[in-house]
């Protein structure tokens, strides 16, 4: 309780008022000041028993709340969802907490899990209007790769050739930022979306369509992935009844009229130049485009994914 009046750092005063007086020895004020922080600190740990015991009075453990949600890569158990905030996932065989995205929801991702750890994907989803990733629990909390950072989802992640990463999902530079790229949202079906995975840019998109996938391929023009489209045979926008179109989202002359940007800070529409045909997107006209991009092929284990990624 002493630690938080003004007693103490009164008493620290008065002797440094000391030292500066000539009165009082700077070494010996240090030893005494130190050895009260740390007798104070021993005797807290001692009775953290006590104050535990106490708070179980007003609330429940951690592993006693929430509700099983994905399994752990480590034991392979039930991990528990804490819905209050800060939400987080609880494994309680492990005695280990993982942080998760705030303001949204989060579900489990079709049972799928991380290549590179064998935890379950949760989904985190901000609403039917606003943008949703997958994520690993545990890359989220422990980026695995050197480019990736603490907070990331699977929209962020550089794995090589997993299915849910940004290489094989992004598509482009965002028409907004400078550091974003559109990565598609493969389960928005039937009204299809990409997002961008640095700022709230929503792109709308082939609603309808049976199916939307990322090619391998890239536009000459402005260096986004090509995008390979099945759509409705009764509400085809293909001439002569055809269903199946690949093509630039941003520069192919049947997709310009199927993209639909809303987002009210928008500064600029979506469509650029006229013709039927896009410039460039982002800023100079030029698009980003991850390059390399390989047929997603399931690592054997998470040192040869490593071990594929930096070679």
């Amino acid at each position: 309780v002493e630690l938080v009046l003004p007693t103490i750092r009164s008493a620290v005063e008065k002797q440094l008022n000391l030292i500066a007086q000539g009165k009082a020895n700077f070494h010996q004020v240090l030893e005494h000041t130190l050895d009260i922080f740390k007798r104070k600190f021993h005797y807290f740990v001692d009775s953290i028993a006590g104050m535990d015991e106490l708070m179980e009075v007003s609330f429940s453990p951690l592993a006693a709340t929430g509700k099983p949600l994905s399994r752990c890569g480590k034991c392979h158990r039930f991990m528990k969802y804490i819905q209050a905030k800060p939400s987080r996932l609880h494994c309680s065989h492990c005695d280990e907490t993982y942080s998760l995205p705030q303001n949204g929801t989060i579900k489990l991702y079709k049972e799928l899990r991380c290549p590179l750890d064998d935890f379950e994907l949760v989904l985190w989803s901000s609403g039917s209007r606003g943008k949703s990733y997958p994520l690993c629990p545990y890359c989220y909390n422990n980026p695995p790769f050197r480019d990736m950072k603490k907070g990331m989802g699977c929209n962020e992640c550089t794995h090589p050739n997993c299915q849910h990463s940004l290489n094989q999902l992004g598509i482009g530079q965002c028409v907004e930022c400078e550091s974003g790229v559109l990565v598609l949202d493969p389960i928005s079906g039937p009204k299809w979306k990409m997002a961008c995975n640095k700022c709230n840019v929503v792109v709308h998109f082939f609603e309808n369509a049976h199916k939307v996938r990322v090619s391998a391929e890239t536009c000459d023009a402005c260096d986004a992935a090509l995008m390979d489209v099945d759509f409705n045979k009764a509400k085809s926008p293909l001439p002569g009844g055809e269903t199946q179109h690949a093509g630039c989202v941003f520069c192919d002359v049947v997709f310009q009229d199927l993209v639909e940007l809303k987002h009210a800070a928008m500064k600029h529409p979506m469509h650029r130049g006229g013709q039927g045909k896009r410039q460039g997107r982002g800023r100079g006209g030029k698009g980003r485009r991850l390059g390399g991009r390989q047929p997603p092929k399931k690592p054997k284990d998470k040192m040869a994914a490593l071990a594929a990624y930096f070679v």
